[in-house]
């Protein structure tokens, strides 16, 4: 079967703004979608929709298969690209054998498990049990969907979520994670210096807090604590503002410090000594590493002494990276994603994403965090907390995914868990006994206006799922 309903879908669904927390039209779009099949469509508050099918001639006595995927996307575009995601549709651009938007995020993730599901909701003459299809919304800030769903709503103890981005890679097994916000007052103060610069860092490679953390990618927060702390002991300096990352979930790739000075050509050439040290350190991972200092008009206020301490101490002790491994997996058990900086007001703001597939070593990160925190004055809060979803030694679901994947392509798939966030940990919790996988097909750069979609790969996932759902 080819997959050209799912494009279709895909395109349709693309035409309506659907960045995290305004869903709301794409939710009425899914209502309107199964009530005018006359599909037993449900909405709840959090705008989920549940639509289900009957099971196709043959199919009545199977037990029910689930569906799920998140509507919500990822909202990035490129530097000049005029795109307003609350109101632009998102154009396709069909580039080969892919598939990219202009300059924007494509949101192939998830509005590829969207399409597939309609698809199948769709599609008269497809063999297959009950069919029961789930979206959910707000995904990708902290799954605030799938935590308000209800569970007894759906029947199935089948899912399959289409929310991973590799073909042939069954996913099985994901972290569980929690966002923390940190505050700590600052003290402010009028300068003492009067020439002013800002401190520039870019060129780092960044990615996915998660999947990306195990690379040793350099951390632009961390890299500019680091230069602040050599600032404040080479060299007179003041700090005035301070930002760093856009998001809890992805390794930052810029940040900026202003700074007043008592000797800016001793700033420059301290910085510059600071930017071929980390060239230097992170050769192998982030060799595009560039700091720059740019002078520029100066600020009425400064941190005090004791505020900048706090700042750089909080900043260089915060635990950033793998904090510990899963040996016999070899794989990332643990980690923290420093993401992102701000100065807000009379504080200094810090948002991290923690994750770990133990859920006492979470714990523990979180308890660090706080600690770290409050002994320089802070408070910490924690946002949108969501469980692991555990490997499961009894797969019957799985099992049928490998054969079927082998029979169809001739190889064997990969089955792992992932040092990531999916939906299925909240679902498993709510539903104990829930046999799942993750699967997708093969996408690339998601979350930047880079994103891209295979359609051959498109299409092998969706024959793929079609052929399984003949099976089960």
């Amino acid at each position: 079967m080819n997959c050209d309903k799912v494009l279709y879908f895909f395109e349709k669904i693309n035409e309506i703004p659907r960045g995290s927390g305004n869903e709301k039209a794409v939710s009425d779009y899914l209502v309107s979608f199964g009530r005018e099949r006359g599909l037993w469509t449900h909405r709840d508050k959090a705008n989920n929709v549940i639509i289900k099918k009957p099971a196709s001639r043959g199919y009545e006595n199977s037990k029910p298969v689930v569906i799920q995927g998140h509507m919500d996307m990822v909202c990035e575009k490129n530097a000049g690209v005029v795109h307003d995601f609350e109101k632009d549709p998102i154009k396709v651009i069909y580039d080969g054998d892919f598939i990219h938007a202009d300059g924007t995020t494509l949101g192939a993730d998830d509005g590829i498990a969207v399409a597939m599901a309609l698809a199948l909701l769709d599609d008269g003459s497809a063999e297959h049990p009950p069919i029961e299809a789930v979206f959910t919304t707000d995904e990708e800030v902290g799954m605030f969907g799938a935590s308000s769903l209800d569970m007894t709503l759906i029947e199935g103890r089948r899912l399959i979520n289409i929310d991973s981005e590799q073909e042939g890679v069954f996913t099985v097994g994901c972290a569980g994670g929690v966002k923390t916000k940190s505050l700590i007052p600052l003290e402010l103060k009028a300068p003492e210096y009067t020439e002013f610069a800002a401190i520039i860092l870019s060129g780092l490679i960044g990615g996915h807090s998660g999947i990306d953390i195990d690379k040793e990618r350099a951390n632009a927060n961390k890299l500019m604590a680091r230069i602040l702390h050599s600032l404040s002991v080479t060299d007179k300096i003041e700090l005035s503002e301070l930002q760093g990352g856009s998001k809890n979930n992805a390794i930052p790739v810029y940040a900026e410090a202003i700074v007043a000075c008592g000797d800016i050509k001793r700033l420059k050439a301290s910085v510059n000594i600071l930017s071929e040290q980390l060239r230097a350190e992170y050769a192998d991972t982030d060799k595009g590493i560039d700091i720059r200092v740019e002078e520029i008009e100066g600020r009425s206020t400064v941190f005090s002494k004791e505020s900048l301490e706090k700042t750089i101490t909080a900043l260089m002790l915060m635990p950033n990276g793998i904090q510990s491994m899963n040996t016999a997996l070899g794989m990332p058990e643990s980690s923290n994603n420093v993401g992102i900086v701000r100065t807000e007001d009379d504080n200094l703001s810090i948002v991290c994403a923690v994750r770990s597939a133990v859920i006492t070593k979470k714990t523990y990160i979180k308890e660090q965090i706080e600690g770290l925190v409050a002994l320089c004055g802070g408070t910490t809060e924690f946002i949108g907390d969501y469980p692991s979803w555990e490997y499961r030694h009894d797969s019957p679901l799985r099992d049928v995914f490998v054969s079927v994947y082998n029979e169809m392509y001739g190889r064997d798939a990969v089955v792992e868990t992932v040092h990531a966030g999916l939906e299925c940990g909240i679902i498993s919790e709510k539903a104990p006994g829930m046999d799942m996988i993750s699967i997708g097909p093969d996408i690339f750069d998601i979350h930047t206006p880079r994103e891209r979609a295979s359609l051959s790969s498109i299409e092998r996932v969706w024959n793929m799922l079609c052929v399984i759902l003949k099976r089960l």
